[in-house]
């Protein structure tokens, strides 16, 4: 029998109709969602700050094993003031990291604790049940002087400023000369051939009642703080400790990078000082007898705050509804 193609128009069309209605189903079928956890996400840990300005404070950390878990949801974190104890905020973050926490109260240490958060939040076990845990407190930032000049300590033989006043009258930073060095917090010393900058009552200049700058010795041993190209790249996740601080001078003729000084004024006043080198590696620069090193500071304005306290395990005594509050104002919740 002889069939004209005609004929099968029909037939071709409830095929194609059909094998299109189930393709479509295939393509629309749900996929199958893994079951949720009945144990709680595995903590993140690591937690690190730094200052960035006096109401900023910068966190990164290690993340959770979980993240991997395709029920991972978030990072919940909670920010108590460390002294009153008081929840000030809880801000919801995604896995991005480092984030910056901005309103924050400068002179103020705050405790950061860092949960992992299951997706389905509905469920007793959807919070870790430690956190990460960090305690900073964010510090003034300054990159120039009150007339917007560099930050610049000027050789031995220079007639120009080799000291600074970390708190000037106008509470900023100021360099001065010799003659006003009763008031150095910290002063460069080239005599000799000697480049050095440290405590002015170890320096080679005559002051009558020079300060006593106390400088973290422990830490200028560290690799972390020799290799330095900006103040924004050391975290920290333990307290500047007075069993390291001693009255030091740190020599640098041979340093070919920037490096950090962590310090403890007379007054009791924490700064980390960031001494800068140049694209040539070069710490000491300009031309004799004007030489210069240029700095940056980050500086604590409230005496007897070093920053942080060491962190620790903390396990929070409930749980419950966790409020979307802004650090500064107004309600807000944190997505990254």
């Amino acid at each position: 029998m002889r069939v004209h193609w005609k004929e099968l128009l029909p037939v071709l069309g409830s095929a194609l109709v059909a094998a299109f209605f189930f393709l479509g189903c295939e393509e629309t079928t749900t996929p199958e969602q893994p079951p949720t956890p009945t144990a709680p996400p595995q903590p993140p840990s690591n937690l690190q700050a730094l200052s960035v300005n006096d109401s900023t404070v910068r966190l990164r950390w290690t993340p959770s094993p979980s993240e991997s878990n395709a029920n991972f949801g978030f990072y919940r974190l909670r920010i108590y003031d460390d002294a009153q104890g008081r929840l000030v905020g809880a801000l919801r973050l995604g896995t991005q990291t480092p984030v910056d926490i901005v309103g924050l109260r400068s002179g103020t240490v705050y405790r950061f604790e860092l949960y992992a958060v299951w997706r389905d939040t509905t469920r007793d076990t959807a919070e870790s049940v430690t956190a990460a845990v960090v305690r900073w407190a964010p510090a003034t930032r300054y990159t120039t002087l009150s007339d917007g000049s560099p930050i610049r300590l000027y050789e031995t033989d220079s007639q120009l400023p080799s000291g600074l006043d970390l708190e000037g009258p106008d509470g900023r930073p100021r360099t001065l000369t010799v003659s006003q060095g009763n008031e150095w917090d910290l002063c460069l010393d080239t005599r000799g051939g000697s480049w050095d900058i440290g405590s002015p009552r170890l320096s080679t200049y005559t002051i009558a009642n020079p300060r006593r700058t106390l400088i973290d010795t422990l830490r200028l041993r560290q690799q972390k703080y020799l290799q330095v190209d900006s103040l924004n790249q050391i975290f920290e996740t333990e307290a500047f400790g007075a069993a390291t601080l001693a009255e030091a001078l740190v020599n640098f003729n041979n340093q070919q990078r920037g490096f950090i000084i962590v310090l403890r004024t007379q007054d009791g006043n924490w700064a980390k000082v960031f001494v800068k080198a140049d694209a040539q590696g070069n710490i000491l620069r300009g031309t004799a007898p004007n030489r210069y090193v240029e700095l940056e500071i980050s500086y604590q304005k409230t005496p007897n705050v070093p920053y942080a306290l060491p962190s620790s395990p903390w396990e929070p005594s409930g749980r419950g509804f966790v409020p979307r509050i802004d650090i500064r104002t107004q309600p807000k919740e944190v997505l990254e």
